[in-house]
């Protein structure tokens, strides 16, 4: 039996595809330790096809069960990609995984070609799907972890329990990985690079965050142990990566984790050999950025989300504006550069009212970023309008109050996520304008940036001039 894992096509919509599917290398890994090879076999469909050429692909290969893994941003494109599939392969089973059918599986089962939709974590679920069409395996009612369509309409089983302990997990199927057809961060210090995964899930529940394939069930996080991420840098070393984001939601977590492994990683002893991280900033202190120095960590990202402590606590972020200033400060005196995030016209619940930002609070964000920016705090920042997905309580409440401007679209670079009362598309654009000229102007300054990511900085220039015809090309 052939299993064929898939991207969707990146050439016929381009999308960020920095880093190839981690999900997809995690469920390779999974199906070869549960499977002889000789009776299952399972491949990687990566992004780099047009459509025609994925077809292609899947009709050379001969595939007897084909997944497609994505998330919201490329749901679209997802969709009919899985549409092509059948009308081209009408017998061919699909399954589809990742975040947005796990946040969405009706709407994905009402609307798509998809046969199955795998819910929350993968690793097991996959496999119990793989067994179940290879012949050998449990009915699909009682697969936890799913949901397919019984009697015409869409069926949930059981919440699958998560994976206790992440070390038992295999690494994922780095083997089968070209890293030359990636482009990676659009910073770096060096090349080749990728990221890992060094936890699941997060205990905290930003009101804009959808992380849905993790807080399907309890504990919303786990961690990894140090001497397990080492062992997956070192090999990712000896085949030649020299940069590596540690992938979490945040890495500091709590604040003796990240020592740990910071000095676990430290060991390793590869002094051309960098990192960067996601962190939170209310949980910083010198020994972290010290021992983060150590490790060659030469830049963190923080979520300062607004320059207004309202949308800060009506987000639920639980940080102060303060404690963003002295996070800042602690790295910088390390030599760490800082990645701030930014997001514009927030939008939350108070008392079963709508809330959300005004252009006025809009601009208090735009001078705390430049504030930072100029007394040398942050580098770098992300400058982009909140966008409700499926799985956040923005989401919900861009529903509720009829805020969304497409329920079916999604994007990297965005004018107007949302429509909300009193906010123009000019207000918009202006505010995304403002953002865009001081982050690129900082971005320039700072350097170490990638021109691999044209494309994306094609669409914010489109934005930044005004011009739409950047947008056609």
């Amino acid at each position: 039996m052939k299993v064929l894992l898939a991207d969707p096509p990146q050439r016929e919509r381009d999308y960020d595809a920095a880093y190839p599917n981690m999900g997809i290398l995690y469920l390779i890994s999974s199906a070869r330790e549960r499977f002889s090879s000789s009776d299952i076999s399972v491949e990687y469909l990566e992004s780099q096809y047009d459509l025609a050429g994925h077809l292609d692909a899947i009709a050379r290969i001969q595939p007897d069960l084909y997944g497609l893994s994505y998330a919201s941003f490329t749901s679209p494109l997802a969709h009919r990609t899985m549409a092509a599939v059948r009308e081209r392969f009408p017998r061919l089973p699909i399954i589809a995984g990742g975040a947005h059918p796990t946040a969405a599986w009706e709407q994905v089962l009402r609307e798509t070609a998809v046969d199955v939709c795998v819910i929350g974590e993968g690793e097991n679920v996959f496999c119990d799907v793989v067994a179940h069409y290879a012949g050998h395996g449990k009915p699909l009612e009682d697969i936890t972890g799913i949901a397919f369509r019984r009697d015409n309409a869409p069926f949930r089983t059981g919440k699958r329990p998560p994976i206790k302990n992440l070390d038992s997990i295999q690494v994922p199927a780095w083997d089968i990985i070209d890293f030359a057809k990636y482009k990676g961060m659009h910073l770096h210090r060096a090349h080749p690079q990728t990221y890992i995964v060094v936890s699941r899930g997060c205990p905290f529940d930003c009101g804009f965050c959808s992380n849905p394939i993790w807080k399907e069930s309890k504990p919303w996080v786990r961690l990894r142990g140090a001497q397990s991420i080492a062992e997956e840098v070192e090999g990712l070393y000896q085949r030649g990566i020299r940069e590596i984001y540690l992938s979490a939601d945040e890495f500091n977590v709590n604040l003796d984790w990240p020592v740990e492994v910071a000095r676990a990683l430290q060991k390793l002893g590869h002094n051309d050999l960098y990192f960067q991280c996601n962190v939170r900033a209310d949980k910083v202190n010198e020994e972290l950025a010290r021992e983060f120095r150590k490790m060659n960590l030469w830049m963190v990202h923080i979520g300062v989300e607004s320059g207004n402590q309202r949308t800060i606590d009506g987000l639920k972020k639980r940080i102060e504006l303060d404690q963003v200033v002295n996070a800042c400060r602690i790295f910088q005196a390390q030599g760490i550069k800082v990645f701030g995030f930014f997001m514009l016209y927030h939008a939350w619940e108070e008392g079963e009212q709508l809330t959300y930002e005004t252009p006025a609070e809009v601009n208090t964000t735009f001078d705390f970023a430049r504030r930072l920016l100029r007394g040398e705090l942050i580098n770098y920042m992300s400058w982009q309008v909140a966008t409700p997905y499926p799985g956040s309580r923005l989401w919900e409440t861009a529903k509720k109050f009829g805020l969304l401007c497409d329920a079916h679209w999604f994007g990297d670079v965005r004018e107007k996520a949302m429509n909300l009362p009193g906010v123009s598309e000019k207000d918009d654009r202006r505010s995304l304008r403002k953002g865009y000229y001081i982050k690129t102007w900082y971005a320039l300054k700072s350097g170490h940036i990638s021109w691999k990511h044209l494309t994306r900085a094609r669409q914010v220039l489109s934005i930044m001039l005004n011009q739409d015809w950047l947008k056609a090309k």
